[in-house]
């Protein structure tokens, strides 16, 4: 639950508005819930941040099943951020262990970040799939939403139309379902 608090720390910073509460505890089993927020974009764009269980090794044979339902859903997401504590010594262990688990479930082709061995001294350090923060110092919160923006919205298209006002209907629609950067009235029609 840690991305998620660290998320909410920057809805609150952005929106200046009181950060929700959610379990963050380094603790074995301290909740097998998956949370979901809504991430509001500066460009008015959203998308749903969903923070399962953290991932196991060793789990004991009768929670196994527990895990496997909660983390079921990750085959359904657009894109997997794996969160790494580089200052934990056998962080390369619980990499190995979340890519097992993805095998297991049937995820392991949605993409997702690679870490690396090499940690830069200078943060936030975005590479091409990964960035290096230090989230507890609020550093490199803005790089990670915008690196998740980058990502889910990656095959949207920028255009310029120009709507008949007979067919205003689209233009409720865009408003609704698109991101409207610009809305002009024009003799012919409706320009967004």
């Amino acid at each position: 639950k840690l991305l998620i608090a660290f998320i909410d720390k920057y809805e609150e910073n952005k929106e200046k508005k009181e950060a929700r509460k959610v379990m963050a505890k380094n603790m074995l089993f301290a909740t097998l819930d998956t949370t979901v927020r809504k991430i509001h974009l500066p460009d008015k764009r959203e998308f749903l941040l969903s923070d399962t269980v953290g991932f196991i090794s060793k789990l004991p044979h009768n929670l196994v099943e527990a895990f496997h339902s909660t983390l079921e859903e990750v085959k359904f997401a657009n894109l997997l951020l794996e969160v790494v504590d580089y200052s934990d010594e056998h962080y390369m262990d619980h990499m190995e262990v979340t890519r097992q688990t993805l095998k297991e479930l049937g995820a392991d082709d949605i993409a997702k970040a690679n870490g690396r061995e090499d940690v830069p001294a200078e943060l936030p350090h975005i590479g091409k799939d990964c960035i290096y923060m230090a989230a507890g110092q609020n550093i490199g919160l803005e790089e990670l939403v915008q690196l998740i923006s980058n990502h889910i919205y990656q095959d949207y298209v920028e255009c310029t139309m120009l709507i008949p006002y007979t067919e205003g209907a689209l233009v409720s629609y865009f408003n609704e379902n698109a991101t409207v950067k610009e809305t002009e009235y024009e003799a012919e029609g409706t320009k967004i």
